[in-house]
């Protein structure tokens, strides 16, 4: 039987990109999506996936009209380049892991409101206190893998951080229901809820999806998907509808106001977050510092009470 191990990897005339793409494939499933997330051609995919198996001798996937499924023998390339990744992973952190200079770039991942609203806008005094850093933001609500290199820094909303992270758990951001003056005046959402609409989140089997069961207007039904705040909170400004968003979006736009007589309801924790083995860096320290010292002086916007 034709067996890959990580030492095959480190021979002969095989390409690292081509067990990049291989890799991209398995994890996405079919040649097109592996495409759209490496940002390359399908033919791209294709012809690296030929190359290497050209190169290891055997045939990596069986194809069909319903897409490529992985071989015995790729299953097994799969497995050593993974354990390849990985060994390589762990020398790239520990060897950041010992630099103690305040220079070179920092890439911190985050939702875009966190970024755009409270992040960018500080990133000034960040540039004055640490000339020789260079800060970038992935802005996303994807889980980066911080383990990967995919970023260095991660201020994440989970109440349940990847057990190889660490760092700090904040606190909660707060919720509230947000419309205009107009439309309130407009929809009788008590006695009329049929007539307004929940600005959706995304798709979902009924028009009286759980979450909004815990809020005034549970008869209210929800309508459209839009998954990205930013889209939220511009369709809750145009008169499209009521929003449920998150207090520091909601409260300090001066065409929405809270529609709710209940007090703000908590959502995820807060965290500022990096792996274990660049902790120590002294790079990695000052970015997470100064994000927590941000954070924290928005407190009273995250948890609602900015306007009390």
């Amino acid at each position: 039987m034709h067996r890959i191990s990580c030492a095959t990897l480190l021979t002969g005339s095989m390409d690292w990109e081509d067990i990049h793409v291989f890799q991209a494939v398995i994890r996405e499933g079919t040649v097109r999506r592996a495409a759209a997330a490496l940002g390359v051609h399908h033919s791209t995919i294709s012809r690296r996936i030929e190359s290497l198996e050209k190169t290891v001798g055997a045939r990596l996937f069986d194809r069909s009209p319903e897409g490529y499924r992985v071989t015995q023998s790729g299953e097994e390339l799969a497995t050593a380049a993974t354990r390849f990744s990985d060994d390589l992973d762990d020398v790239a952190r520990h060897i950041a892991g010992r630099d103690t200079m305040l220079t070179g770039k920092v890439t911190i991942t985050m939702g875009e409101p966190l970024a755009s609203q409270i992040i960018a806008p500080r990133i000034a005094e960040f540039c004055a206190e640490y000339p020789g850093l260079e800060i970038a933001i992935k802005e996303t609500y994807d889980l980066l893998d911080v383990a990967r290199r995919e970023a260095d820094v991660a201020i994440r909303v989970d109440n349940n951080p990847h057990e190889t992270l660490v760092g700090k758990r904040l606190f909660p951001y707060y919720l509230s229901v947000y419309a205009t003056p107009d439309y309130v005046e407009r929809h009788d959402l008590d006695n009329h809820p049929e007539n307004g609409r929940w600005i959706g989140w995304g798709e979902q089997e009924t028009p009286y999806p759980p979450w909004t069961a815990d809020t005034e207007f549970p008869k209210v039904p929800v309508w459209g998907g839009f998954p990205n705040l930013s889209t939220q909170l511009a369709l809750a400004k145009a008169g499209v509808g009521i929003a449920l968003l998150p207090c520091f979006i909601g409260d300090p736009d001066e065409k929405l106001v809270r529609i709710t007589k209940k007090p703000p309801q908590p959502s995820r924790d807060i965290w500022v977050l990096t792996h274990n083995d660049l902790k120590r860096t002294a790079r990695i320290r000052a970015v997470m510092h100064f994000a927590e010292k941000i954070l924290r002086e928005h407190k009273t916007a995250f948890l609602g009470q900015a306007t009390e």
